[in-house]
């Protein structure tokens, strides 16, 4: 799904400057997109903006033909729950749940079926090579074990867009590349647009799509 930003400004509130200022760029359909930049440069302000979780002071957003940014909180959310997957820089899993819940979950609360999504999300332990640990908690397992699941959550619905923020900032190179080639897989084997907001100038300067941001 292609996703459009036209004159994106956002300032929180108590800010002495706007966290981003006049962006306008169109994310195209089945590419990944690096958005790169320092430090306050607004990166992770964007994939919030483009993710319908913050709200622009300015501009529009257009999540293929319909203009987004004005809808309801509950109509936001029903269009994560099906369209989005997000990967952060901490998992963000549910601690008191199994690695195999957490991911399973997410499917579910986009439309599939319970067996449906179970299935989906063995089969994507199983792929990142986490399929012993189904049944361990987030606690229970490593840092690089986690994103991966975190990783899988982001993927078991098939999402046609998916937004990381600096999803590889606390792995190590192994489970780095891991990550990285998921999200180039899912781009380009399954046509979703992702969206990745990181620091890594080395692993990045291949990608032919970058977005830098400036202070």
């Amino acid at each position: 799904m292609q996703i459009q930003a036209v004159g994106l400004s956002h300032h929180y509130r108590g800010a002495e400057a706007s966290a981003l200022l006049e962006l306008s760029h169109t994310f195209e359909e089945g590419t990944l997109t690096v958005v790169s930049g320092p430090s306050g440069s607004g990166k992770s302000t964007l994939l919030y903006l483009l993710a319908l979780m913050l709200t622009p002071s300015l501009g529009s957003i257009r999540w293929g033909d319909q203009d987004v940014q004005a809808l309801e909180d509950t109509e936001r959310s029903e269009l994560r729950a099906k369209h989005v997957g997000f990967v952060f820089q901490d998992a963000v899993l549910d601690l008191s749940s199994s690695a195999l819940d957490n991911v399973t979950e997410a499917g579910w609360l986009a439309g599939m079926t319970r067996v449906e999504s179970e299935t989906k999300a063995s089969e994507l332990l199983e792929k990142f090579g986490i399929g012993a640990k189904a049944r361990f908690r987030p606690g229970e397992v490593s840092g690089g074990q986690a994103q991966r699941i975190a990783l899988c959550r982001a993927l078991v619905k098939s999402p046609s867009i998916i937004f990381a923020d600096e999803p590889t900032g606390n792995l190590d190179s192994d489970s780095a590349d891991v990550v990285w080639r998921a999200l180039e897989d899912a781009a380009t084997e399954e046509g979703a647009t992702v969206i990745v907001a990181t620091h890594d100038k080395q692993r990045t300067k291949r990608m032919p799509n970058q977005l830098r941001l400036v202070s």
